[in-house]
């Protein structure tokens, strides 16, 4: 099931704006966007974004949407929401009226995102999960590899490392 909006962001990336790929659009596979060594076909969501940090040049990305915003693919490097939409709109004929604006600003999508990370750190040095190989986590409490690590290295000095 979908939801009618995005979350404000999306693989790391702030969501500007977003369109529905319905059955009013027509898809003609241009070959895009090769993820995998496949080209991707139509998704029912498109989404225009920014990187959520600052950076010395701005870019912007066209994510390719499944019907819950997962992420299947995405092209970067447009100089503007402009130079994305027309690019779209060669492969996606009639999604430049279906563009909508995100509601919520970068500011608070950055709070946002940053508590939804916090939520998954671990719990002893506040890693967040992109951060670390694997974490293990329980109803309360979360652990990364480098702590589990670290505290092996602790409790066996003469051993040393795991593995």
């Amino acid at each position: 099931m979908s939801k009618s909006s995005p979350p404000p962001v999306i693989a790391g990336m702030y969501v500007l704006e977003f369109a529905h790929a319905d059955r009013t659009v027509r898809f003609e596979q241009r070959q895009t966007l090769n993820v995998g060594g496949k080209w991707l076909g139509r998704v029912p969501f498109l989404v225009i974004c920014v990187a959520l940090e600052k950076t010395d040049k701005t870019e912007f990305a066209i994510q390719h949407c499944d019907r819950n915003w997962y992420p299947l693919g995405i092209a970067g490097g447009y100089k503007s929401v402009k130079e994305a939409k027309e690019r779209i709109e060669r492969s996606y004929h009639g999604i430049s009226k279906k563009w909508t604006k995100q509601s919520i600003s970068k500011r608070k999508a950055r709070a946002l995102y940053e508590a939804e990370l916090k939520a998954e750190s671990c719990s002893f040095c506040g890693r967040v999960p992109f951060e670390v190989i694997s974490m293990v986590a329980g109803s309360t409490v979360s652990i990364c590899n480098y702590c589990v690590e670290s505290f092996h290295e602790m409790i066996h000095p003469k051993r040393g490392k795991i593995g």
